[in-house]
């Protein structure tokens, strides 16, 4: 009897192909010990309703019922917004991370927010403009303190 895969590796499912892709990975579970590992598989499409349960019914129970057990153990989403930048980051099993890039030059951040919850990447943005705003406040605050 041949032996069941403990991990299954997929790489980039449903990225410009079929919805058969996304619907048809669930079948790659086949018992509670199998791990699956999915590579840029545009999880947030599916899992934020990018898809509309109207138009798409049966990939959106195959989401309700699948794809909202998976963990993210590596994301990365860069924000640009109001000429500020930063990014929206975890690494599991730590927390989710608001980065505020404080260089061009050197890509110095510092991090302006963490969570066990991923936060919304609206407010993740407003994190990071506000970190922005903050800072621009205070280099015009010391340069007034210089001047005086």
């Amino acid at each position: 009897e041949a032996a069941l895969p403990i991990t299954q590796l997929v790489v980039q499912p449903g990225d410009g192909g079929p919805m058969e892709d996304w619907m048809g990975l669930e079948a790659l579970q086949v018992n509670d010990e199998t791990t699956i590992v999915i590579l840029n598989g545009a999880l947030d499409k599916l899992r934020m309703g990018y898809y509309s349960p109207f138009i798409f019914p049966k990939l959106n129970k195959v989401v309700d019922r699948f794809y909202r057990k998976f963990e993210t153990v590596y994301y990365l989403k860069p924000i640009l917004d109001k000429g500020c930048y930063g990014w929206l980051y975890r690494v599991y099993p730590e927390p989710w991370q608001v980065c505020f890039q404080t260089s061009a030059e050197d890509g110095a951040y510092v991090v302006v927010s963490e969570s066990q919850e991923r936060p919304d990447f609206r407010a993740a943005t407003a994190m990071v403009v506000q970190e922005g705003a903050r800072r621009v406040q205070e280099a015009r605050a010391a340069e007034e303190a210089k001047e005086a």
